[in-house]
């Protein structure tokens, strides 16, 4: 790839020529040529190499092409070794050369002695010039911030503008008159007295960093291939942020450098230009930045510790009236957005770093900084380790907790075993003990089928012994028989508890069941329970007596369930009662008798 460029295409340093290839356009181009066009006072105050003095050529061309009349005074010619009559006449005096009534303008003066130097120069614009002229009149006012080195005040410059300014109210020619005025300064500076009002004038125009649109047409300088043009374009406004002079400059030396085809060779010749510790203090927009801001006539702690919180991205507010802010702005190491404050661009930012920073802070206040640094690494040390002893403490306490969780969980899986173990233990006991009874009632009965009538009498007349559980004891059901037998004679094969006796003898129809109920906790009486005995057909209840005692009346044989209750027991009901009343009713101790060591067990 042949890679040429054009050494005249790029421009970086003075002012553009109106007809420059390498100019770019922005907003602020059409906002100016409307404002002054419209007749409004206007005003570019910026840092410097912004564009400024090519923005003013370019839009003083383009109003003289729409029949203004425009004169441009740069205040840098104009001199600073002078008297105010010096400094006055020699303004008036351009603007008559520039405009071709310079004997006219000189005559005016010479005839006007009398008269201050700002008394001279405002009459002779609003007679001769505004009398000469019945167009359009625009007189640019460029380097403003010049003023500031001139050895009288030039408050009473700027005030007799503003003067002329609000006098169109009424003057009809004055309303063809219009200012714009340029240079490193902002509203505020211009008029330094506070028994003045201050400037407060006009239309400000603000002229921004090129985008990346209004820069394009940079890549033709390159002289590269429109991509790779376009892509090293990228990379240069990368650096630069769009900033007029830095982007022209870096532009021409990646053009002269036939070895940059990419983004790595841009990023070299940045390093090259700017990055050097020789280049850092030759190059001529660095050397204004630095000296902008190391010889302000502010506190020069106070500013360089304000910069450092918007380098370290603090959010500190664009505000005009803070001198600080003003002289960040106009030494140009900073720009708003959104309304705050930001580095200009990564050339700046690399440049005037940390070290930059400390390295021209006042002693005392670098001292102070140097504490307060220390401070700050202490206060975070010691916070770091007051939360790395609490996440210790919390590691150490959920390790505790899970530990004694598990032998909470054990201890349970224990403690179930053992009552598992202990409830197979209580059923192998009421099994073993159910089946003594069973033995016992099979005894009781073979004995009583060998009993005599008197002794049959005799076992009649013996009470159904009840046993009640508390209701806060295990809630248990027990199922017992009742059993009336007609003969002494049981049958052998009788099944446990459950089997009545056929009879083969006539007897009575009907039959009486006694009964008596104590507490199984403490062996007392009863009394107050109700005992009910029921099936389909028949029901009969009785209350047991202060004695625990009960009597239920004559019932005819059959089927029953029989349920006792009382307010403060748990119920008990037993069903399959079977009733056969013949000759004598019986009624089984060992159904009656429902003993405390057996009310876990269900039938």
């Amino acid at each position: 790839m042949t890679i040429g460029y054009q050494s005249s295409f790029y421009v970086t340093g003075g002012t553009l020529q109106r007809d420059a290839a390498s100019y770019v356009k922005r907003r602020a181009d059409d906002e100016l040529f409307e404002g002054l066009s419209e007749g409004q006072f206007c005003y570019v105050l910026t840092s410097r190499q912004m564009g400024k003095s090519s923005l003013m050529v370019r839009t003083a061309t383009r109003l003289r092409k729409e029949g203004a009349a425009v004169a441009v005074l740069d205040l840098t010619a104009i001199g600073q070794n002078l008297t105010a009559e010096q400094w006055y006449d020699g303004l008036i005096a351009r603007i008559g050369q520039q405009l071709d009534i310079e004997d006219e303008i000189e005559d005016f003066w010479l005839s006007h002695d009398r008269l201050g130097p700002l008394q001279r120069l405002m009459f002779a614009i609003e007679e001769i010039l505004m009398n000469r002229f019945i167009s359009q009149v625009v007189i640019f006012i460029d380097e403003i911030d010049a003023v500031r080195s001139l050895p009288f005040p030039t408050d009473e410059f700027f005030a007799g503008i503003r003067e002329l300014y609000n006098r169109r109210a009424e003057s009809l020619r004055l309303r063809r008159l219009t200012f714009c005025l340029l240079g490193v300064a902002t509203p505020s500076n211009l008029i330094q007295d506070t028994r003045t009002t201050p400037f407060n004038i006009g239309r400000r125009i603000e002229l921004n960093d090129f985008t990346e649109q209004e820069a394009a047409i940079l890549a033709r300088g390159l002289g590269r291939d429109e991509e790779t043009g376009r892509k090293m374009l990228s990379r240069v406004l990368y650096w630069t942020g769009g900033h007029p002079y830095l982007t022209q400059r870096v532009c021409q030396s990646v053009a002269e450098d036939e070895s940059a085809v990419d983004a790595r060779g841009v990023d070299r010749v940045c390093e090259s230009l700017f990055f050097s510790s020789r280049a850092r203090e030759r190059d001529d927009n660095l050397l204004f930045v630095r000296q902008r801001l190391l010889r302000s006539e502010i506190d020069l702690a106070a500013l360089l510790d304000m910069y450092s919180k918007v380098r370290r991205r603090k959010r500190v507010r664009d505000d005009e009236t803070n001198a600080l802010i003003s002289v960040l702005r106009l030494s140009g190491i900073t720009k708003a957005a959104d309304g705050y404050l930001h580095v200009r661009n990564r050339i700046y930012y690399r440049v005037f770093d940390r070290e930059w920073i400390l390295a021209n802070m006042p002693d005392a206040e670098l001292q102070r900084q140097r504490v307060a640094y220390l401070k700050g690494l202490l206060r975070a040390a010691a916070i770091a380790t007051v939360i790395v002893v609490l996440m210790l403490l919390l590691l150490f306490t959920a390790f505790e907790q899970k530990r004694v969780a598990e032998e909470e969980k054990a201890r349970a899986q224990e403690a179930l075993a053992r009552a598992e173990e202990a409830t197979r233990m209580a059923n192998e006991r009421a099994a073993e003990a159910e089946r003594q009874r069973e033995l016992t009632l099979e005894a009781q009965n073979i004995a009583a089928s060998r009993l005599s009538e008197a002794e049959q009498e005799r076992l009649r007349a013996n009470l159904m012994t009840w046993e009640m559980i508390k209701e806060d004891s295990n809630p248990q059901t027990f199922r017992a028989f009742l059993e009336v037998s007609p003969t002494k004679e049981i049958a052998s094969k009788a099944r446990a508890r459950l089997r009545a006796i056929s009879a083969s003898q006539s007897a009575p129809t009907t039959g009486v069941i006694r009964g008596k109920l104590y507490d199984a906790a403490t062996s007392e009486p009863l009394a107050g329970a109700t005992v009910t005995i029921k099936n389909s057909e028949n029901e009969s209840s009785a209350v047991s007596s202060i004695d625990g005692e009960f009597l239920l009346a004559i019932i005819p044989p059959g089927l029953y369930s029989l349920s006792i209750t009382h307010p403060q027991y748990e119920k008990k009901f037993l069903s399959s009662f079977e009733v056969r009343v013949e000759k004598i009713n019986r009624i089984s101790r060992a159904m009656g008798a429902l003993r405390k060591e057996e009310k876990i067990r269900q039938d």
